[in-house]
């Protein structure tokens, strides 16, 4: 249907125009007269749905691989496939993409984002943005701004000064909402954050929201609120955000009503919002999709998922050609996320995935001989209780309470809506029995963790205590730690499970898991060896998984966790061809890396990843990628490591315009690997680049130079490289980084094919924020044009002049 907004708007009351700026429940908006619901669904390496345990869904490489193909034209297809996955949940606005920046290596959320660099970002949004929206979908672009951290996410203020925020962390999103004629994406929604920005709530930030993207920027798009990031009623609407979600809403609805009532704000902020809001859910067709949510098993979604998940693992090192493999070669496989792999994080960003490939059997399935070995283990919580329970809901503050019980196999909840229609989420407890069978004896571990008060009893003993509620680690940081307690149990024994979940008063998410691990065989490594030293060739994957790397949480290290770092050294001591695989959506330490043969970084690269893995092990493709992020060596050379993760309620953002790459070059710092850096399996030689064009000192869009590239494939194999282009800014602006990637392409070469890949680069790219004036402007002086393979490995293309 196509709704008539001038009549909408005209025949609606207050008191629905109001209802319609904020959301019914988690994922639709309220229907009024003459207007359906609009359904959104979270992302952004895959389309959820409305439930977490509904029909399973398309896994998509994580948003630091996509950052690492380098390839626009290839992100597009993926935001296409989302787009056409988003259809089949019904839903009109998919959550993604993220575009915040990696301010620093441990940061939770890294795996949703793209990359360290605005440029790459801004790239790389543009194309996912253009390929969802061209499905009739709505991307929400996310988090508007300086949404950096997970600790304290809830309430810490990012301190950034107008510069940085300028030139860096609003880059990306400035992009996304500019004219698709205008190289943007025109995105139709973006989300707020949950931090505050320099003292204000972002929800209700009026000189970003309503200054810079409505104003300045003339964007006309939707303004969604964070879910549950909404913290006011006239404040929020008066500063530009459109819709709160999720509903019911906290801080709307009545509230918001009394508001305009009171005259707090206007009604043409309300029918402003309102027009916005209709023109989206024109462009998505709200009403006219199918809601019915089905899996989408597309080849083409799976085909498109393998081919980017190949194109963004980067080959971090390859010793006498050791890869690819020889098919003929006996092979070890080891390590804890060698048989399954990890094909996606943690938190908002995860689905329930359909028919995810495994590494070990898509290397059985194609006659590789293979032993496998996990070697050690990386859980960080223990894993979900199954069994047979029965789970009894009871509703809070009311008498008599109504109550419902619910058979169920896997102690494992996360309540984003009622428990039943007679069941609020935000005020219920519940009680759990029944018992599960031990196949083996001895002590068993339980780990009980929460959003609110529990306790866990095992055969009448309580093994876990959580009476007093706890939060800031599980469930998006609303939960506890892990709790843990320790009770013998006899094999072949049922034993009885009795869970008590207190009655809570909680406007957000509820969640609760019971995990439990009976003992474990201590011999892990030295398995591991023997199956080395056995074979012609070891592969070791290793990584992280997603209670590692996860919303609501930062990692506290770069260190592999686990023995994993043990596990490699032993099995590289015993076989001279050890191959690494690094399966983690963030950087990680590599103190083994000079005693390996190779060494290949694949991501957190969505439910082709044993497939994807398979083809570049045996040379069926090739590793196309390029690091999107700047791998150091010690998370002290860190750019925000004097400042991370905050204190006193403020992130400051100390390091300023330095991070990334701009970081260790302005401080000259080594590093293990640099950012834009990534092998293949052949050569590529870069002829006499040539510079044209010139720029003045003033920003336009439509004025800049093109950078001309000759690129050959001097090797025996076809392959891709990626040709990057920096700007060296004059020695005297020290107020400047040294060098800044602008402009970027990737060319896809057979044997002795050449190419000159052509470069444009436009006057913004040599241009600074100026406070001052308010405005874009560009320093007098001499800019060194530099191309190259990295940030590390560059040559002279020319000089570019900008004088009165």
């Amino acid at each position: 249907m196509t709704i008539d907004i001038d009549a909408v708007i005209a025949s609606l009351t207050i008191a629905d125009k109001v209802q319609l700026l904020a959301g019914a429940d988690g994922w639709h908006t309220n229907a009024v007269p003459g207007v359906p619901p609009m359904r959104c669904t979270d992302g952004p390496a895959g389309v959820r749905g409305t439930s977490w345990t509904g029909p399973a869904s398309a896994s998509f490489p994580c948003g630091t691989a996509l950052g690492a193909t380098f390839d626009p034209q290839l992100v597009e297809q993926v935001g296409q496939a989302l787009g056409r996955e988003s259809r089949s949940k019904g839903a009109n606005m998919l959550l993604a993409p993220t575009v915040n920046l990696h301010r620093t290596p441990i940061g939770g959320r890294n795996f949703e984002c793209f990359s360290e660099d605005p440029v790459l970002t801004a790239h790389i949004a543009v194309a996912y943005v253009k390929g969802v929206q061209s499905q009739g979908v709505a991307a929400c672009i996310k988090h508007f701004i300086a949404n950096d951290t997970e600790f304290e996410r809830n309430t810490i203020s990012s301190e950034v000064d107008q510069r940085t925020l300028r030139e860096l962390y609003l880059v990306p999103f400035e992009a996304a909402v500019r004219p698709i004629d205008e190289g943007g994406a025109a995105v139709q929604a973006i989300m707020s954050s949950y931090n505050k920005i320099n003292g204000t709530f972002a929800s209700e930030h009026g000189p970003l929201l309503r200054g810079v993207l409505r104003d300045e920027w003339a964007w006309d798009g939707v303004l969604v609120s964070d879910w549950f990031g909404t913290h006011s009623a006239a404040e929020s609407l008066e500063a530009g955000l459109d819709l709160e979600m999720p509903g019911p809403p906290r801080f709307r609805g009545d509230a918001l009503l009394a508001a305009v009532e009171a005259g707090e704000v206007g009604v043409d902020r309300v029918d402003e919002s309102v027009r916005r809001l209709l023109t989206m859910f024109n462009l998505t067709g709200v009403g006219d999709i199918d809601t019915a949510e089905v899996t989408e098993d597309s080849e083409a979604t799976r085909t498109v998922i393998r081919q980017a998940s190949i194109a963004a693992s980067v080959l971090l090192r390859n010793d006498n050609c050791c890869l690819p493999l020889d098919t003929g070669q006996t092979l070890a496989l080891i390590g804890p996320n060698a048989k399954y792999g990890q094909i996606q994080g943690g938190g908002s960003a995860r689905v329930r995935a359909n028919r995810p490939s495994g590494l070990l059997s898509a290397l059985a399935g194609r006659g590789v001989d293979v032993v496998y070995e996990q070697g050690c283990s990386i859980d960080k919580t223990l894993p979900a209780l199954r069994g047979d329970f029965a789970i009894t809901y009871t509703a809070g503050g009311e008498s008599p309470a109504p109550t419902a019980t619910f058979d169920v196999n896997r102690l494992q909840f996360a309540w984003m809506e009622n428990p039943t229609a007679d069941i609020r989420r935000a005020h219920f407890g519940a009680s759990i029995s029944g018992s599960f069978t031990p196949a083996i004896g001895g002590e068993w571990q339980f780990g009980l963790t929460a959003v609110g008060a529990a306790t866990l009893s095992v055969n009448g003993q309580l093994v876990c205590d959580l009476s007093t509620a706890q939060t800031g680690s599980s469930f998006f940081g609303m939960g506890s730690p892990e709790v843990r307690g320790t009770i013998v149990l006899e094999p072949g024994v049922p034993a009885q499970v009795q869970v008590q979940f207190e009655v809570l008063d909680f406007p957000m998410l509820r969640g609760l898991t019971v995990g439990a691990l009976g003992p474990q065989p201590t011999d892990g490594i030295d398995r591991a060896v023997a199956a080395a030293a056995s074979v012609n060739c070891a592969v070791v994957v290793v990584g992280t998984n997603a209670e590692w790397e996860t919303e609501g949480e930062d990692r506290t290290s770069m260190s592999l966790p686990g023995d994993q770092d043990l596990l490699i050294a032993s099995v590289a001591a015993v076989n001279a061809k050890t191959v690494v695989i690094i399966n983690a959506g963030s950087p990680v330490a590599m103190p083994w890396f000079d005693s390996v043969a190779a060494v290949l970084q694949v991501w957190f690269p969505g439910e082709e990843l044993g497939e994807a893995i398979a083809d570049m092990l045996l040379g069926v493709g090739e590793p196309g990628g390029r690091l999107p992020v700047t791998i150091p060596f010690r998370l002290s050379d860190t750019p925000a490591f004097q400042h991370h993760p905050g204190r006193d309620g403020l992130a400051v953002y100390g390091e300023g315009l330095f991070i990334g790459y701009r970081w260790y070059q302005q401080h000259d710092l080594p590093v293990a690997a640099p950012f834009g850096f990534g092998l293949g399996y052949t050569t590529f030689d870069l002829g006499r680049s040539s510079v044209d064009g010139s720029i003045s000192n003033t920003v336009s869009r439509t004025t800049g130079i093109t950078v001309s590239v000759p690129v050959r494939n001097v090797g025996s194999r076809s392959g891709s490289h990626v040709v990057q282009v920096y700007v060296d800014v004059p020695a005297s602006q020290v107020e400047r980084p040294l060098r800044t990637l602008q402009g970027f392409a990737k060319v896809h070469l057979a044997p002795d094919e050449d190419f000159v890949v052509e470069v444009w680069l436009p006057e913004r790219a040599f241009s600074v924020w100026s406070p001052s004036a308010q405005s874009w402007v560009v320093p007098l002086g001499d800019y060194r044009i530099m191309v190259g393979s990295s940030s590390a490995d560059v040559q002279l293309a020319g000089v570019v002049s900008v004088v009165d």
